[in-house]
């Protein structure tokens, strides 16, 4: 029996196409949910599935000890976009979290303390917990964690000094109800960092891979980090993350660290033709571009349900003022999927494929749902 921590919805998925899922009778939903934002390409995209297919006549895993084309190119396609940077592949955000922890061990090992911000989501394994905020996450495990130091976004550089080993932040909050950093924090908080020579490490694993109009939102929001976390949309929906620090940091020393499946052969192969594909169409851009037009639909929609609306690129939050679940569970009834970020925001994740009519369509959907809960 599968576990139930998912819980269920009801949706019993047969296929998929662009920004449109389809249930098992046929029926169309406009997938913002997309895989908690991993199908960042849409689905069955047509130039991954032939570089999955391609892979797939090949070994699927040669250990990372052997020389693999597909993650040499891949390595060098992403490290392109951060030069100066080297790459370490991982199945999944919350494990790239965990090695950038050790890098930051490795490379301050006289210094602890950690901080992050308040409404940080990182993870569920036991050191991408400790730097998670909510506490409803922390409690059961709380005496396997260690103690993270969470600050406002305004106090957190004050909070910065000598004694500092790291500091971890979203550019964009995603689970945390989609606050984006301001510019000018994002700056202090980079001159702290240097100035005092703590770490400063990216969580762009929801944020980054150019959903939110850049390669990374940390461009946008004013931070220089000295590591990144990426996943989600890097492989196009397969388990991917990839760790990314400056060279002139430590590496793992041998044996210290590892995987048996990180850039395996499939999932690379994957990722440069989603690399390939993000540079030849330009899909950051197109993301910074779409998003400000989805926004403004939301914007327009004249209903005191709506709080606010923030989000940056096709990383979309609504806040209302009303209870998200129960407006989401009655979206996915009219055909439109989204997910929370916190009690009272409903998050939308558009696919880069996302068509100007499903925008236009999820509006409508969208402002008839919050009639029926204003």
């Amino acid at each position: 029996m599968q576990s139930q921590i998912y819980g269920n919805r009801g949706l019993n998925v047969s296929g998929g196409r662009g920004a449109i899922l389809f249930d098992q009778t046929g029926r169309e939903y406009i997938d913002f949910f997309a895989g908690h934002g991993a199908s960042l390409f849409g689905h069955s995209n047509p130039d991954l599935v032939s570089a999955l297919k391609e892979a797939a006549g090949k070994p699927w895993n040669t250990g990372s000890g052997l020389i693999c084309e597909f993650r040499e190119a891949a390595t060098e396609a992403l490290v392109s976009h951060l030069p100066g940077y080297r790459a370490f592949w991982t199945n999944s955000g919350t494990e790239a979290i965990e090695g950038a922890l050790k890098i930051c061990a490795l490379n301050r090992p006289e210094r602890s303390r950690i901080l992050a911000l308040r409404r940080s989501f990182h993870g569920r394994s036991t050191g991408a917990l400790s730097l998670t905020f909510n506490p409803k996450y922390r409690k059961p495990f709380a005496p396997f964690l260690f103690d993270a130091e969470f600050f406002e976004p305004e106090e957190i550089a004050d909070a910065i000094d000598e004694t500092t080993l790291a500091v971890f932040v979203e550019p964009v909050q995603g689970e945390g109800g989609v606050n984006v950093i301001r510019k000018e924090i994002g700056r202090q908080l980079t001159a702290q960092c240097r100035q005092t020579g703590a770490l400063l490490v990216a969580d762009e694993i929801q944020s980054g891979f150019g959903r939110c109009g850049a390669f990374l939102a940390s461009e946008k929001t004013g931070l220089d980090p000295d590591i990144v976390c990426l996943s989600k949309g890097v492989a196009g929906g397969l388990p991917v993350g990839v760790i990314l620090w400056r060279e002139d940091l430590v590496d793992f020393p041998p044996m210290s660290h590892g995987s048996t499946t990180g850039g395996n052969p499939l999932v690379c192969s994957v990722a440069l033709a989603a690399t390939r594909l993000l540079e030849e169409n330009n899909y950051p851009a197109l993301a910074d571009s779409l998003g400000s037009i989805f926004r403004q639909l939301i914007k327009d929609i004249q209903s005191p349900v709506i709080n606010e609306v923030r989000g940056l690129g096709l990383l979309v939050g609504v806040e209302l003022r009303v209870k998200s679940y129960p407006v989401i569970k009655s979206l996915q009834e009219k055909g439109l999927l989204a997910l929370p970020a916190g009690p009272f925001v409903v998050r939308f994740l558009p696919p880069f494929t996302t068509e100007f009519k499903h925008f236009e369509k999820a509006v409508a959907i969208f402002e008839e749902v919050l009639v029926t809960h204003g």
